[in-house]
């Protein structure tokens, strides 16, 4: 039998699809770090969770530290699903080490895919120009830009990458992707490598960051980078901060290299009052919320069950992380 380590909060989640499963026994983890089992209260030693789950929940609470920090007290824990789709946060370095098995989530990945797709089509339609019109009472009409054939730049094509450009070609966009790998994908029309960069900015319309954090990507977007793009064209960040240079975007923006910038993390959060993304005419920014769709903590939940079962069956779940990709080099 496999002892499964769950939030309090999340607990409500699995009940009904494990309660007949005698493969697995469910331990209830509180916030006050204690340990339960059917109710009672039970001593760590008599217990040897060998699966974790960072549900959106854990999440939500802010207790990922506090949850991590108790599982790694157990040498028996062997596979963590996580509710995060990037795993830069060094608690996920601190389990790689151990040898503990890590998947990622692809739950937010529709969420991520239909903000950006809102925010592309409020820039092509200006729609702050029809807002504007109404509040001054002024019937006013002008021209717009459409999706149709407008070219894409996804840079990381893992589940968000996909759906983005799975939506962005409803519209009949060209999209090219920037993959390490260089292997082809059905949803993409084009796949660079990094030395191809600066000619798919020069032509693309929009461009998405929706790839990790990592010694290949902090600061990829530079003066160089901004340089390259195409004049009007415009930058939606739904990955982290660290990957843009905040002084050379907003010189940038000067020049209309982006035209605009939707902006979902960055590298201080939350973002300073001071900072002047607050009161930039060309950027939009939220708060990190563009996995917070109406279905991501149900799918979130979907995946891990999934991938239970299949860690039950033959211990192959899916969405596993290399973790040579989490260790830092020695």
């Amino acid at each position: 039998m496999v002892d499964l380590l769950v939030f309090e909060e999340s607990l409500p989640r699995l009940t009904d699809a494990l309660a007949h499963d005698d493969r697995v026994r469910v331990i209830c983890w509180h916030a006050d770090g204690r340990c339960s089992l059917g109710g009672r209260t039970v001593k760590p030693d008599a217990i040897k969770p060998e699966v974790g789950w960072i549900s959106f929940d854990i999440l939500a609470h802010g207790e990922m530290k506090h949850y991590v920090e108790t599982l790694l007290q157990f040498d028996t824990l062997r596979w963590v699903q996580t509710g995060h789709a990037g795993l830069d946060n060094p608690l996920y370095t601190a389990l790689a080490e151990r040898g503990v098995r890590l998947s990622k989530s692809y739950a937010q990945s529709i969420a991520i895919a239909e903000y950006t797709l809102a925010h592309a089509l409020h820039y092509f339609q200006d729609i702050e120009f029809r807002l504007s019109a109404q509040r001054e009472v002024e019937w006013k009409s002008r021209r717009f830009r459409e999706l149709f054939g407008s070219c894409w730049l996804i840079i990381g094509f893992g589940h968000i990458g996909r759906r983005v450009a799975q939506r962005a070609r409803a519209f009949n966009a060209h999209i090219t992707t920037l993959r390490r790998s260089g292997a082809t994908d059905p949803a993409a029309d084009e796949v660079i490598g990094r030395g191809e960069l600066s000619t798919a900015l020069a032509k693309s319309d929009v461009v998405v960051l929706a790839c990790p954090e990592n010694a290949d990507t902090t600061g990829l977007v530079d003066t160089t980078f901004i340089a390259a793009m195409k004049k009007g064209s415009l930058l939606i960040n739904v990955a982290r901060g660290g990957l843009i240079d905040d002084s050379a975007l907003i010189t940038g923006l000067e020049q209309d290299r982006p035209q605009f910038a939707v902006l979902d993390a960055f590298s201080v959060e939350p973002l300073p009052v001071e900072h002047p993304y607050w009161t930039h005419p060309k950027v939009i920014i939220t708060a990190h919320m563009s996995n917070r769709g109406s279905g991501t903590s149900d799918r979130g939940t979907e995946q891990f069950l999934d991938n239970l079962r299949r860690y039950l069956k033959d211990g192959t779940p899916d969405d596993e992380v290399d973790p040579q990709s989490l260790i830092a080099p020695t």
